[in-house]
């Protein structure tokens, strides 16, 4: 197969979604690479996103004019590729694909585009019924983990270096649970951007007119039609939330971003892995949650790794996992903190459930299964011999 993939140049899409394309399903993979960042305000940023479109329709004229493609993969929302683009790329024949990544809090991102596909590949089912108003040919892809990656660098468990671990970026909501870990006496080691003092706090709240009228113009009555109020109060509270800086709690050993390739490591190496499915906001009020939880792709990197998870549950996680017996779940501050306990003492209760995990991630979520069924489903609908 001769795929041209259109992506952003993110490190989990090339250990997941590329090397998987390239080790059992491409004589030839393609890339193009997208801007990840979002700066519609800049009239350069729109040039460029502009010129990049003019030169994706040109990759993909050439290799389809010379038999060398088969399908187009995206990971893209509508900020980067143009109506324009996508009319232009849809009238060459090719199958096209878009998987959406984020569809409980941006599931609207896409719908300018979404008719031009052929099939709309989802990593939730949030929020799908109402893509499903744009295209109806929409396709489950939960996130998975690629095992030449997360269980190739696995093996026996060496002795434990953490107790428990967390990886991620900063937020505020992850901030007040850790804190909890650290009043109830256990020191989470986090790894991440915006942990340590002085470090940038990831993004923050610019006031853009353009970007602003840009989504009020196309995405404001769709969201009002799903979201009801909630599409203007959520968007004003997490932007709120971005203007305040906190500091990350005392008493947590912050280490700072780790590369990708230290990931598997980590995983094995901590008694308890810690996940959180919300991301919530702060306010004068405090730390509240958003109620918007979702699957990511730890819930696959750990227990692939042959680590214990500890995750916040979200409502697909029963989807994938036997609770209690391949993953552990909490739903809040309590219930954390006494699970953390519970597993960083009870070491052959954590293994069990650590193994039976690892099984389950390599038997039924490995990117090679999402792939198998996104392509029989092209081939259901005819758009692939």
């Amino acid at each position: 197969m001769r795929v041209l993939a259109v992506v952003p140049p993110d490190p989990w899409v090339e250990v997941n979604v590329l090397q998987t394309l390239r080790q059992h399903y491409c004589e030839d993979l393609y890339v193009f690479l997208c801007p990840e960042d979002n700066q519609l305000g800049l009239r350069q940023w729109r040039a460029r996103r502009d010129a990049l479109n003019e030169d994706l329709v040109r990759l993909a004229g050439s290799l389809r004019s010379t038999g060398r493609l088969d399908v187009i993969f995206f990971i893209v929302y509508d900020d980067f590729l143009t109506v324009e683009t996508a009319k232009r790329l849809r009238a060459m024949g090719v199958p096209m694909v878009n998987y959406h990544i984020d569809m409980v809090f941006q599931w609207y991102r896409v719908i300018r585009t979404a008719p031009f596909f052929d099939l709309l590949a989802v990593a939730q089912m949030s929020n799908a019924e109402h893509l499903a108003a744009y295209n109806p040919n929409i396709e489950w892809m939960p996130m998975a983990a690629n095992p030449s990656f997360y269980h190739s660098r696995a093996g026996a468990v060496p002795a434990y270096q953490y107790q428990v671990s967390f990886i991620g970026s900063f937020n505020p909501y992850r901030r007040a649970l850790l804190a909890e870990c650290v009043r109830r006496n256990i020191t989470p080691v986090v790894f991440g951007q915006g942990w340590r003092s002085g470090e940038s706090q990831g993004r923050k709240f610019k006031w853009d007119p353009y970007k602003v009228l840009h989504d009020l113009r196309f995405y404001a009555v769709p969201r009002w039609r799903v979201e009801g109020l909630a599409s203007v109060t959520g968007p004003i509270t997490r932007k709120y939330s971005r203007w305040r800086a906190l500091k990350p709690p005392a008493g947590l050993d912050c280490r700072g971003p780790c590369e990708t390739e230290a990931l598997p490591a980590i995983f094995r190496v901590s008694q308890v892995n810690l996940g959180f499915s919300d991301t919530g906001w702060h306010s004068k009020k405090g730390i509240v949650r958003s109620g918007m939880l979702q699957c990511r792709l730890r819930d696959f990197e750990v227990p692939m790794s042959g680590g214990f998870y500890l995750v916040q549950e979200a409502p697909d996680h029963r989807e994938y996992y036997v609770i209690g017996k391949e993953i552990e779940t909490w739903s809040g501050p309590e219930e954390l903190v006494d699970k953390v306990k519970f597993y960083s003492r009870n070491e052959e209760a954590a293994r069990r459930i650590r193994e039976a995990g690892q099984k389950r991630a390599l038997e039924s979520h490995t990117w090679r299964h999402r792939f198998d069924r996104l392509f029989l489903r092209l081939r259901s609908l005819g758009k692939l011999s």
